[in-house]
């Protein structure tokens, strides 16, 4: 992997104020650990703010934005992580032990492949990423990201 280099839009998204309790400090030092990447999927995030931020009546958060998650939710002391804020969604959805369990299971495993596939491919394609996880749900059910 290349080195990573932080960008104008990195430094922006640390240094607005604190995320869930983590300073701008730990931001930026998660940042550069991670070279910008999720830490679930590998993929490269949406930093710039005119592409990731939720427009008003439109379109939703971009899937690749960052999101700070607990690794280990319900730990106050545990370690936070960046992911992808539509990833970061779906986790949240789930309890701790379930979530670790998906992570080890193959349909996980061809998920993030396909994640990282689609963000390869087209990362402004929000409609794919939607698909990748919900690829059942009627498009009147699906939010606007």
């Amino acid at each position: 992997m290349p080195e990573f280099k932080l960008t104008k839009h990195h430094s922006s998204w640390a240094s607005k104020r604190r995320r869930q309790g983590v300073g701008k400090s730990k931001l930026r030092e998660m940042l550069e650990r991670q070279g910008g990447r999720c830490a679930l999927s590998g993929v490269e995030m949406v930093f710039d703010v005119k592409e990731r931020t939720p427009e008003k009546g439109g379109r939703g958060c971009h899937p690749l934005s960052p999101a700070v998650d607990h690794v280990d939710p319900g730990n106050a002391k545990g370690d936070f992580q960046l992911i992808c804020y539509a990833l970061n969604d779906l986790k949240g959805h789930l309890p701790p032990d379930c979530f670790n369990a998906l992570r080890q299971a193959d349909a996980w495993k061809q998920l993030m492949a396909a994640w990282k596939e689609q963000a390869e491919r087209d990362s402004n394609d929000r409609q794919a990423f939607r698909r990748l996880l919900r690829p059942n749900a009627e498009r009147a059910d699906r939010s606007t990201w």
